[in-house]
């Protein structure tokens, strides 16, 4: 074999490569119908001083039908590359929170590894906190979960 013969052997082989990962659609999923969303919220005190700070935590668990299509048959519909987990342990750093009465709670907005949300109480009294969720592919669509109550004193 010549070093020109040599050389092109990695071409041809690389060129017969991609010519085989083109041919095949890419796949992705799409929703069939609506999911079942669930939100569960725990803190880490449900009383505390005020000025002090909680943990917010929230457990998310998703269920709903998804078909794998090649994406060029999608045509303007939602779709993923992966449906999303079925439970996610923490997702409290991703939600929007309801705070009654508004103003009374300050979020820092340091990011924290853990995923958890810190609340600090600014007023005293009873103070609501209700996790809000979007919903993948169901554009527009929240879902509340159970409030929390936390008593500042």
């Amino acid at each position: 074999m010549t070093v020109r013969q040599f050389c092109l052997v990695p071409i041809v082989v690389l060129s017969l490569a991609l010519a085989a990962c083109e041919s095949k659609p890419k796949l992705v999923y799409v929703l069939e119908g609506s999911q079942s969303v669930t939100l569960i919220p725990s803190v880490s005190s449900d009383s505390v001083a005020e000025g002090e700070s909680v943990v917010l935590s929230v457990e998310r668990r998703t269920s709903g039908n998804w078909k794998q299509v090649p994406l060029n048959e999608v045509r303007g519909r939602c779709w993923v590359y992966r449906p999303p987990p079925e439970v996610e342990p923490q997702v409290a750093d991703t939600l929007r929170w309801i705070v009654e009465p508004e103003g009374a709670v300050w979020f820092p907005p340091e990011h924290r590894l853990d995923r958890t949300r810190v609340a600090t109480m600014l007023v005293k009294g009873t103070v609501t906190l209700t996790p809000v969720s979007t919903v993948t592919c169901e554009e527009g669509r929240l879902v509340e979960g159970p409030p929390i109550t936390i008593e500042v004193h």
